[in-house]
């Protein structure tokens, strides 16, 4: 990995929006109170949100997170191949953000990406070798013959026959598909390349070969990547930092040995946990998320992790004893998820409570709350004790964050009022 100073590339306060609205009446909205009974407020999936990171030259960034948490289209974005809402991007000091069809079309020899499905990323109707001449024929690279000759040296060098030139892309299996992508991204000397989720398809042996064959080349070629992955061991094998995503925005972002050996995010630690343990005889605790991902055209105030957070920060204003803030926040899952038979006030206190509710301006909370269940008003129950409790903790009114500094000198940043104080 280089130590250059200066990063490759640069993301600043990047966001990227997609009107969910639909339809031809798509975002109108009837406000009968309002002085305009009809009004245009258009539905935005909020993908990214504000999202800043750096990766230097030689390096490979790991973008990890739940299926649907933004990734995907941040690897996009990045490469301007889906256009920036907000924010600036810069690669090799250039805003990639700010650049014409025609300047941006000079940098795609620069920057390439590698797609998820090796199959459908390849066009069936053509062979090998003109897939991957493709791109060098498009930013005119070489005369035919010379072309040829490069998709016969890139084919040997990811690990092909370059008999196989005209071979259709049916004719291999999905690791030698996979193999055929890197040979086509490496066509133009590219310094930057997004990987989204490269492996994913493949069987677990396979995805060993074609990862080693990737941090080869990046040896050889000198290439800097942006690993996106949902699978932690991947990440782990083949990057140098990690940076965990959640619902948009990246909730903690640190050096690799860092993030595995010390995170600090309750959501990279759930993540972590949830590796699968390669010897049946031990059993690890694993921390099981409560709740759902909240809808990401309306997320949560404050730290969007707020709603499913196992060690979210009790609400200021109330002396809540031992245990009893883990009490609540169960009953307000239960509540918010109608998990239980409010027939009996006594079976759900002491299901919940032990029997015994909190003491003080918390207790009369919950004992109103409890009334309101049993008398089959679960969204007045929900909404207050959203308001009174999960509305008032510092998660919900501000977004966190904190930086640290590693032995090494990195940053290693995390998203969580857990830490805000250092």
């Amino acid at each position: 990995m280089s130590d250059a100073a200066d990063p490759l590339v640069r993301v600043e306060g990047v966001k990227k929006y997609f009107d969910a609205s639909g339809g031809l009446f798509g975002g109108f909205q009837v406000d009968l109170d309002g002085g305009f009974p009809v009004q245009y407020a258009p539905r935005e999936v909020k993908a990214v949100d504000d999202v800043s990171f750096e990766i230097r030259k030689g390096e490979t960034l790991g973008l990890v997170g739940e299926s649907g948490c933004g990734k995907s289209t941040l690897g996009r974005t990045v490469l301007r191949l889906l256009q920036p809402t907000e924010g600036n991007i810069y690669f090799k000091g250039q805003n990639v953000a700010d650049l014409g069809k025609e300047e941006l079309r000079r940098t795609r020899q620069e920057q390439q990406i590698i797609f998820q499905d090796p199959g459908s990323s390849l066009n069936p109707r053509m062979k090998v070798g003109p897939i991957i001449e493709e791109p060098m024929k498009a930013h005119g690279l070489h005369d035919p013959a010379g072309r040829e000759e490069r998709a016969r040296e890139l084919l040997e060098t990811v690990g092909l026959d370059p008999r196989h030139y005209n071979r259709y892309p049916h004719q291999f299996s999905g690791g030698q598909q996979q193999r055929i992508n890197l040979a086509r991204a490496l066509s133009v000397d590219p310094e930057f390349i997004v990987c989204d989720e490269p492996t994913s398809a493949l069987d677990a042996s396979i995805q060993a070969q074609v990862l080693n064959t990737m941090r080869e080349l990046q040896e050889e070629f000198d290439l800097t990547y942006l690993f996106i992955s949902h699978d932690l061991s991947v990440i782990r094998h083949i990057c140098d930092r990690v940076a965990v995503m959640y619902l948009g925005q990246i909730v903690e972002l640190g050096e690799k040995e860092e993030i595995f050996e010390h995170p600090k995010h309750p959501y990279t630690r759930s993540l972590l946990s949830s590796i699968p343990v390669p010897d049946p005889r031990l059993s690890g605790d694993r921390e099981v998320l409560q709740g759902d991902v909240p809808d990401p055209a309306d997320p949560p105030s404050g730290c969007r992790f707020r709603t499913r957070c196992p060690e979210l920060i009790a609400p200021e204003g109330y002396a809540f004893g031992d245990g009893e803030w883990e009490a609540v926040r169960a009953f307000m899952r239960a509540v918010a998820r109608r998990e239980f038979d409010p027939d009996d006030r006594s079976a759900v206190e002491e299901s919940y409570f032990g029997g015994g509710l909190p003491g003080g301006e918390a207790g009369e909370v919950v004992d109103e709350a409890v009334g309101m269940v049993v008398e089959d008003r679960w969204e007045a129950a929900e909404s207050l004790l959203s308001e009174s409790f999960a509305e008032n903790s510092v998660c919900a009114r501000e977004f966190p964050d904190y930086e640290a500094e590693t032995a090494s000198g990195r940053q290693h940043t995390v998203a969580c009022h857990l830490y805000s104080d250092g």
